[in-house]
């Protein structure tokens, strides 16, 4: 038992002083946290350094440039309170073709003016005769009336038909040369980006959006917000709808999001909740791959100096693998205790607001501190027993990276357990012992109802499985630790473990 001791407190004293226990201790962590979190900064907090200038091809004939412009001004601005948004409308005034198209059609605009006018006057006419019954010859004026609205009716009709086709002739123009223009002023930087707006845009609300950038999210949001607002109110306004109504029943709301937590109502934070738990899975993941990689490494490099037949010379390897187990898990525990005293200075100062990380609890952590020895007792287990039965450093290492991969599987599924921590398939991944741990450590804060069941489940699962694989670790190391220059064979180490 002596022996146990000296070991323990000389691996732990060892890797406590060296660099890699801090490095792992403070700057990975804090790595891992400027990674998860600065994707936020610099999505919300993007600096402004000018107007962008958003060119506009509009082709629906609703006049969305103007729209868009007063409602982007009225949300969107810069911090000198211009408009963080210029709307330009793409024009060909340069283009000789299209300005003969324009004259052409204005000419056609206006014979279609003119003889809606004399239509209407006809029109008037023929009223004033149906009126006046005393007006002489009034059948034969009746008639004539008939006749000149008839012929004019059907010209007017003609000329419609005649403008409609020229304005989709005019459009289809429009809209070939038009891009190609915008186009040209993107490439030149001109414009930050360009919309097109097709003629069907009111009833399909089908729209393209131009620009450098191959993911410009911010952007393409506010201006779908803007533009759903706009094409709302034109459907309205196409229904006759009132205008004063219209704006009432599209005024914005704000919504604020609160949660019931043990009773207590509180407003609930996005960013805190999710992060929050995420890190702590990242923090968890530090702590057991920290032992268990020294763990690791030093069977390893015994094994591979050859220093063990020295050590297993003077002591029994039981002895010797239970104290390098406690002194690299207290190390471990130094380490969560390192985190817990600077997230205490964090909060003492004001920089983390306890009502907005209420999960940060006693009991949550006491749960992540079992979490993390029932975790260490596992993968501790796996690497003694990998370290023991390589044949070199670099098969060592893909094992090593295989367990780590495993291990930081439930990362990658945070999305999935933000939205449905109870949900079956995450419940079922919380019953794999080596992703128990990650897997449970972020479903405990973020759960809205009490998971003491799974909690028991896993605990159990993981002291079991911990048990099984650290005596299969602990009899290959007693048999198979000397075994030099080749992997054993399955029947070796069956032989090697089967009585533990």
């Amino acid at each position: 038992m002596k022996n146990l001791w000296r070991i323990a407190g000389w691996e732990f004293r060892n890797r406590f002083r060296s660099r890699s226990f801090y490095f792992n201790t403070f700057v990975s962590p804090l790595l891992f946290t400027v990674l998860l979190t600065l994707p936020i900064f610099i999505f919300r907090y993007e600096p402004e350094i000018s107007a962008r200038l958003i060119g506009v091809i509009d082709l629906s004939g609703k006049n969305m440039s103007n729209s868009l412009q007063t409602d982007l001004n009225q949300f969107y601005r810069l911090k000198n309170q211009n408009p963080e948004y210029m709307i330009m409308k793409v024009n060909l005034n340069n283009n000789p073709f299209y300005s003969q198209l324009q004259a052409e059609y204005d000419e056609i605009r206006k014979a279609r003016d003119s003889i809606t006018t004399l239509f209407e006057a006809i029109r008037h006419e023929r009223t004033s005769y149906y009126q006046q019954t005393a007006i002489p010859n009034r059948e034969f004026l009746m008639q004539s009336s008939y006749e000149k609205l008839q012929s004019t009716r059907e010209e007017k009709e003609l000329i419609e038909v005649e403008l409609e086709r020229f304005r989709a002739n005019m459009d289809s123009v429009y809209g070939t040369d038009a891009r190609q223009t915008a186009d040209s002023l993107l490439m030149a930087r001109v414009l930050d980006a360009y919309l097109v707006f097709p003629p069907s845009f009111v009833n399909s609300g089908d729209m393209e959006y131009h620009s450098h950038k191959s993911a410009a999210f911010l952007e393409t949001t506010r201006l779908e917000k803007i533009l759903q607002n706009i094409i709302i109110d034109r459907r309205m306004a196409n229904d006759n709808i009132e205008r004063i109504k219209i704006r009432r029943w599209l005024k914005p709301i704000n919504i604020r999001r609160y949660q019931l937590e043990a009773g207590t109502t509180r407003e609930w934070n996005f960013y805190a909740q999710f992060y929050g738990p995420l890190i702590a899975v990242f923090l968890l993941f530090i702590a057991i791959f920290t032992s268990g990689g020294y763990l690791f490494s030093s069977v390893l490099l015994e094994k591979s100096n050859k220093i063990l037949e020295q050590l297993l010379s003077s002591t029994r390897s039981g002895i010797l693998l239970a104290g390098k187990f406690i002194g690299f898990g207290c190390l471990g525990l130094v380490q969560i205790l390192l985190w817990l005293i600077l997230l205490f200075l964090v909060q003492y100062s004001g920089y983390l607001p306890a009502d907005q990380v209420s999960y940060l609890t006693l009991n949550n952590l006491a749960l992540f501190i079992l979490y993390f020895v029932l975790g260490y007792l596992l993968f501790g287990g796996f690497f003694i027993l990998l370290g023991t039965i390589s044949p070199t450093v670099y098969d060592a290492q893909q094992y090593n990276q295989s367990l780590r991969t495993i291990a930081i599987m439930p990362a990658l599924l945070s999305l999935l357990v933000f939205s449905n921590p109870e949900g079956q398939l995450i419940s079922i991944l919380s019953y794999i012992p080596p992703l128990s741990p990650s897997f449970m450590i972020m479903r405990i804060p973020l759960s809205p109802q009490s998971l003491s069941s799974d909690i028991i489940i896993t605990i159990a699962l993981l002291l079991v499985s911990g048990i099984i694989i650290m005596l299969l670790a602990a009899s290959s190391f007693k048999n198979l630790v000397l075994l030099q220059g080749r992997k054993p064979t399955l029947s070796e180490w069956w032989n090697a473990v089967k009585f533990f």
